[in-house]
């Protein structure tokens, strides 16, 4: 594996609802600062995926948005880890998310160069999962987050993985 894409909202922050907007909102889930630098030195790169949906509705801008990552990629740094990119899914309608969240993965592994058989997408949420598997990417569920839920409402897509958290995933996969 080369690369993971994790999703910000649930599995990296503790707002599983994407409503955090200032730096000073952040609240990492337990452990998750750690498993990002444990994939980082196994040799896997990473990328950090949102929706921006406040900044759709207009509850920050872009300043702001930045701000917030920025404080996100600091923390995740003084535990040893990085996070190389950070991937911007566009809000769209409940029908379009996973074509547009495909699409979105598709042009990253793209501009990184990375098969996405190379690459694991780790989300609490269905349409990132149909997404990872439309983009050729192997799906991972976490159970934080709307997890539990995701998990619940069942027909995930074929060869999604189920784990309790990021720090489960980065135990099993960053070997």
């Amino acid at each position: 594996m080369k690369l993971v894409i994790i999703d910000r909202d649930g599995v990296v922050s503790r707002d599983a609802d994407g409503r955090m907007v200032r730096p000073e909102d952040w609240r990492p889930v337990a452990g998750s600062p750690q498993a990002i630098a444990r994939f980082n030195h196994a040799g896997v790169r990473v990328a950090l995926m949102t929706d921006c949906g406040t900044l759709a509705r207009g509850v920050c801008d872009m300043t702001m948005l930045n701000a917030l990552h920025a404080r996100i990629l600091d923390d995740v740094a003084h535990q040893g880890g990085r996070i190389d990119a950070v991937l911007f899914v566009p809000p769209t309608e409940a029908a379009d998310r996973c074509t547009s969240a495909a699409q979105a993965i598709s042009d990253l592994l793209d501009r990184m160069h990375i098969d996405p058989a190379d690459t694991s997408l780790i989300t609490d949420s269905r349409h990132e999962l149909d997404a990872a598997h439309a983009a050729g990417c192997r799906p991972v569920l976490v159970l934080s987050g709307h997890g539990r839920r995701t998990l619940q409402a069942g027909a995930l897509p074929p060869d999604t993985i189920v784990r309790v958290d990021l720090a489960a995933v980065a135990a099993e996969l960053a070997q």
